[in-house]
This record gives structure tokens, C-alpha cells and sequence, in this order.
């Protein structure tokens, strides 16, 4: 068994920068982060490899943001956490000690078991894993026509991408205008106005159905009847948090299914932590912000 002092299971944005931050404040404590992915991608920066970027390659992560403080990046992936013991174990059987443990495990995109036609070919989301993304890429070369589900960031960011790589490109959102739980009225009409001008189809206030084909995608229908020509759509209708792994280990998960934490991101369990997509969401004021950086500086 190996013996840290701060074990972080995630090693993405969250994850890498929870493990930097503990070693650079704790120069002495041994900090090591486990990540199941051998590069992690940058998250916002996703939508842009399909277009303006290029390549997945140009949107590493840098382990280095870790390392470069000292903390350690060890690749697999925790199948139990023994929180009496304060012990994690790997699937390969490997395990960590711990005096305190960070969860960032992150999110998964939602993929709706009520929508018919999810399964066809050339169905995508848009997750965090270099593979996948590498794999859709390569797909979406043969493909003209593709329908976008969901308008908010990354819905928006990837559309337009897709424009600029020369696809036909179809956003479909519920609302009445795109990034519409992000701003106000008038901000997201700008912004709608702005993605038509560049050629892509914005369709707003309108559900879809079903997704129709025979065994690969051919099209898009919608709540009034219209059709969407389709060689791929893309869901982008949001996200779940990974809180598998802590629900199994007894932590606490909230009533929207995040890892229930207090002000200082700290779960029921004084020696358990949670940061990004997977920990529940918070609203600090400036003071709370000061005790939780104090509280965090000096947790080992």
C-alpha cells in the first residue's frame, strides 16, 4: 500500500488543480491524483477541436500543472474507497492511503433514455475523453448535414465550430432562444443573431421526437412536425455529475445528485472533500470565500 497525504481521484480541470494547489501550499505532504483518461482534455476547450483547433492534440490538459509543484499524476482508476480506513483501492488491486481525499470525478453527458433513436449510428455527446472525441472527429468527416440538440455552451461553441469546418448545421433548443438559462432575453438574441449570421440553423421553442433512420441517423423530427435532414447529431442537453464511486463509499449525495458538501467543500466526512462537476454547487460570500482558501491551506 502506498501512503499519501492528499489523494485527489479525478485528474481533470478540478482534479489537477485541487492536487497543484494542495502541494504548492503543502510542499511537504506527498499529493498524488488518479485519472482513469492518460491525457485529460481541457473542458472548455472541446467544442474548438472540431473547427478552429483542429486537433485534440492542441487541447491538453498539462499534467505539468500538477507536477510542476510536485504532486504526482498516476493513471487508473478507484473501484472502492474504504472511508473508516481511509484507504482507496485500484482496479488493478493497487492501494492508496489517505489523510485527506478530494473528489473530482467529474460529469457525464446526458444521454436520454426517452428519445427514440438515440442508439443509431452517428449519435454523439460531447464527453471529457480524448478516445471518444478522436473517434467522433474522424466520423464527422463524412458527414454534411449534422443537428445539434441543446443550445447552451457547448451546444453553441460546437455548432458554430462545425459551421466554420464547412458542415450544414442545425441547432435545435427547447427554449425560446439559445443560451437561455445562461443570460437574459436580450443577451441571447445577440448572441442567436450572431451564430445565424454566420450560417448556422437556430430553431427555438421546438422539442424533438425522435430520432429516425435505418441503423444510422437520416434525420431529426420535431414537436410540430418538421423534419430535419441528418447525416449525425450531436446531444448537448446537458450533464450529470460521476458520483457513483462516492454513493458506494457512503458519502453523502444531495437531492439533485451531487456530492453534498458544506462552505469549505467538504463532504459530511471531515477528511473527504469534492470540487467541480461532481460537488454540490454553492453560493459564497467574500468572507466565506477568505475561511474556506484558509481552511483548505491548512486541512493537512
Amino acid at each position: 500500500m502506498e501512503k499519501t497525504d492528499v489523494l485527489v481521484i479525478g485528474g481533470s480541470a478540478a482534479g489537477l488543480v485541487a492536487a497543484s494547489t494542495a502541494k504548492a501550499d503543502n510542499p511537504e505532504k506527498r499529493v498524488v491524483a488518479i485519472r482513469m483518461d492518460e491525457k485529460a482534455m481541457i473542458p472548455c476547450g472541446i467544442p474548438y477541436i472540431f473547427g478552429s483547433v483542429g486537433s485534440s492534440e492542441k487541447n491538453i490538459l498539462p499534467d505539468a500543472l500538477a507536477t510542476t509543484p510536485g504532486a504526482e499524476v498516476v493513471i487508473g482508476e478507484v473501484e472502492d474507497i474504504d472511508t473508516e480506513k481511509n484507504v482507496c483501492t485500484l482496479k488493478d488491486g493497487k492501494q492508496f492511503s489517505y489523510e485527506k481525499l478530494v473528489m473530482a470525478t467529474g460529469s457525464t453527458p446526458v444521454f436520454p433514455g426517452w428519445l427514440k433513436g438515440r442508439d443509431l449510428e452517428n449519435v454523439y455527446t460531447i464527453p471529457k475523453v480524448k478516445t471518444y472525441l478522436d473517434d467522433m472527429m474522424k466520423r464527422l468527416e463524412g458527414c454534411q448535414k449534422i443537428v445539434t440538440i441543446g443550445a447552451g455552451f457547448i451546444g453553441v461553441e460546437l455548432s458554430d465550430e462545425l459551421k466554420k469546418a464547412g458542415k450544414d448545421v442545425a441547432l435545435v433548443e427547447i427554449l425560446p432562444h439559445i443560451l437561455g438559462a445562461a443570460f437574459d432575453e436580450e443577451v441571447a438574441i445577440d448572441a442567436e443573431e450572431a451564430l445565424k449570421e454566420r450560417g448556422v440553423q437556430v430553431i427555438t421553442g421546438r422539442k424533438v421526437t425522435e430520432i429516425t433512420g435505418n441503423g444510422k441517423v437520416e434525420a431529426v423530427m420535431l414537436d410540430n412536425g418538421d423534419k430535419l435532414d441528418a447525416d449525425a447529431v450531436v446531444l448537448s442537453i446537458g450533464y450529470t455529475p460521476n458520483t457513483a464511486l462516492a454513493a458506494k463509499a457512503g458519502i453523502r449525495i444531495d437531492s439533485k445528485g451531487f456530492i453534498a458538501v458544506d462552505e469549505y467543500m467538504r463532504t459530511d466526512n471531515p477528511n473527504i472533500f469534492a470540487a467541480g462537476d461532481c460537488a454540490e454547487k454553492k453560493r459564497f460570500h467574500h468572507k466565506k470565500i477568505k475561511r474556506c482558501n484558509a481552511r483548505i491551506n491548512g486541512m493537512c
